[in-house]
């Protein structure tokens, strides 16, 4: 701020303003100033890791194959059958010591299907009314294959993109949370 103040006597100084436009200058950055440092009214919401991005490709078997052999992730779980994935399961695969993954879904045309932050405290209601209060839709819903129910919150952003939040613990396994991953809490392959 003072560095434009400075900027703006320097040129009345060197006749480029006149006394009037310096005064309507100045008087404008301090009503702007207290404007732009204002807390917003409604909380962020403060997300703290990149949990995971699922894939839409063309051939399941291939990406996990590629993965596997390029990045050694190994199969951690699958997501089973939900009325809006076009494929049997979903395979999850590790990144790193977790609970980062990367899942693929099946489709005709190979995008990014949707991201993931993590956040502590994840409580899918308030965050749900959270991003009410910035104007944006969300939605949750309970993901049969776990159990219980993980609840999983998506909205779209101002491009469309598909995002999901969910607890920092979130695996893509069964739970609340959907943090339980061992292989032995859900078989890998349904029909």
């Amino acid at each position: 701020m003072s560095e434009m103040i400075e900027q703006l006597v320097r040129r009345y100084e060197g006749g480029q303003l006149t006394r009037r436009e310096l005064v309507l200058s100045l008087s404008a950055l301090l009503l702007v100033r207290p404007a732009a440092s204002a807390q917003p009214s409604v909380p962020p919401i403060p997300v703290s890791t990149l949990n995971h991005v699922t894939l839409t490709v063309s051939d399941v078997q291939r990406s996990v194959e590629f993965y596997q052999r390029v990045f050694g992730m190994p199969l951690v779980t699958t997501q089973g059958t939900e009325a809006d994935w076009s494929a049997p399961t979903i395979p999850v695969l590790g990144i790193g010591n977790g609970p980062q993954f990367i899942a693929f879904a099946r489709g005709a045309t190979p995008s990014i299907n949707h991201y993931c932050f993590g956040m502590e405290g994840f409580d899918a209601d308030r965050i749900v009314n959270t991003l009410a209060a910035h104007g944006v839709e969300a939605g949750v819903r309970m993901r049969a294959d776990s159990d219980p129910p993980s609840e999983e919150l998506t909205f779209r952003d101002p491009d469309d993109i598909v995002v999901q939040i969910q607890d920092v613990s979130y695996c893509g396994g069964s739970g609340v949370l959907g943090n339980r991953c061992d292989p032995a809490d859900r078989p890998r392959d349904r029909d």
